[in-house]
């Protein structure tokens, strides 16, 4: 059965709810129409043919499982009664804005009313939903004969203790049937217990010291068919995520400390690209006007040219309104006494160095503007953290100081 397979729950959920959520909207028309003729005397017609709405209800059953995702709803299964109205009528309103604001791009003028009923509705039926799942969970979880067993490999008091408790918690219908210690346990007794308890998972959370044991008796439940959870505990991580991914045809086990997926990514690049081209064309005669200002104030290019650190600390030349004299750099060793930062970064208050022209600039942000030749070459991002200079990157003396370097520097 679909719902007995934990890999295979969310995705029926999301199905079950997209549906849900398409039957929400004709059942609130239908209420409008039917229910509602007397309190609000609107004609049929006046309201729109059913037709008119199957766009919208198509948009709900895509738009309701990835907003349920995005709010953590799959996630959070031991919600209050309270707890999951609160978050499905949060959903609901989002989804109700969402569809108000895709009116205008239609001929048709659907009823206003049909999509404040879908609020109420959607959230009554997903509530719904939700209580007969919880339901269905509690059976399974009181009926063994309905539950997975897992063996729980573990060589830590913690690991052993808080296993148990998550799967009780979640209702997955997964029972935790038997607790072993790999430095107690041989193999063979390992491959016992399999066959003794009828397992169909087993999760190992084990150290270091003990991953060889792991590896023959993942190998083991392989030759049989049971499934092996691995837990990425031994690695110790504390920030960074843990993804497999597909390289060159290898499984590999990624650790990865931002959140951006693929297609985030992607999107993101083509949005900095579009639109720092846009800005430079949009804003060009205000570049070439401070240009001028700047070559009429003092001798020198108006563009300054430095090497940053870039993502992962790769050198790159970002570009800037030059706002100090020309041998600003050289000067910085004589004001190093004046430094009001700590660690590698350099900057003092009413730095001498600066020109008028360039005070105003800074004052403005001006200065900054060529930075959009850098978003549109790829080497920045419109939003991210400051680029420091390839100097003050290779001060840093911590690790952590260097996380910064995991992302595309940005404008702001």
């Amino acid at each position: 059965m679909l719902l007995n397979d934990h890999r295979h729950s969310r995705v029926a959920l999301q199905l079950i709810d997209g549906l849900l959520a398409f039957s929400a909207l004709f059942l609130a028309y239908w209420i409008r129409i039917q229910l509602l003729p007397a309190a609000l005397p609107i004609e049929s017609r006046e309201i729109g043919d059913s037709f008119i709405y199957l766009p919208y209800a198509l948009l709900m059953a895509v738009a309701t499982p990835i907003v349920l995702e995005r709010r953590g709803f799959y996630r959070h299964l031991a919600l209050s009664s309270s707890g999951r109205i609160a978050s499905l009528l949060e959903v609901a309103l989002i989804l109700f804005l969402l569809a108000i604001s895709l009116i205008f791009f239609f001929k048709e003028s659907p009823s206003r009313l049909v999509f404040l009923f879908f609020v109420p509705t959607l959230t009554l039926i997903l509530f719904l939903r939700q209580t007969l799942l919880q339901k269905l969970r509690l059976f399974r979880k009181l009926n063994r004969k309905y539950s997975t067993n897992l063996i729980l490999i573990s060589d830590t008091e913690f690991g052993a203790r808080r296993w148990p408790d998550l799967f009780s918690d979640s209702g997955s219908g997964i029972r935790v049937a038997r607790h072993l210690n790999p430095a107690k346990t041989s193999l063979d007794d390992f491959v016992q217990i399999l066959h003794d308890e009828s397992a169909g998972i087993v999760l190992f959370e084990v150290e270091s010291t003990n991953l060889a044991w792991a590896t023959q008796a993942i190998q083991a439940c392989e030759e049989e068919g049971v499934e092996a959870w691995l837990s990425t505990h031994f690695v110790g991580a504390k920030i960074a995520q843990a993804h497999f991914e597909e390289v060159l045809d290898q499984n590999l086990l990624v650790f990865r400390t931002t959140r951006a997926g693929a297609w985030q990514s992607i999107l993101k690049m083509i949005f900095d690209r579009v639109a720092s081209a846009l800005l430079i064309i949009l804003i060009s005669p205000l570049l070439l006007l401070i240009w001028v200002a700047i070559r009429l104030e003092s001798s020198g290019p108006a563009i300054f040219c430095q090497k940053r650190s870039g993502r992962h600390g790769a050198p790159f030349t970002m570009y800037k309104f030059r706002t100090m004299v020309t041998d600003a750099e050289m000067r910085q060793a004589e004001l190093k006494a004046m430094n009001e930062m700590s660690g590698p970064v350099f900057k003092i208050k009413n730095d001498p160095r600066v020109t008028r022209v360039g005070a105003f600039l800074r004052f403005t942000s001006l200065d900054e503007l060529p930075q959009l030749f850098n978003v549109f070459l790829g080497q920045m991002s419109l939003v991210g953290p400051r680029p420091l200079p390839t100097y003050e990157t290779i001060a840093m003396t911590a690790n952590a100081q260097r996380r910064r370097l995991s992302v595309a520097p940005g404008m702001t």
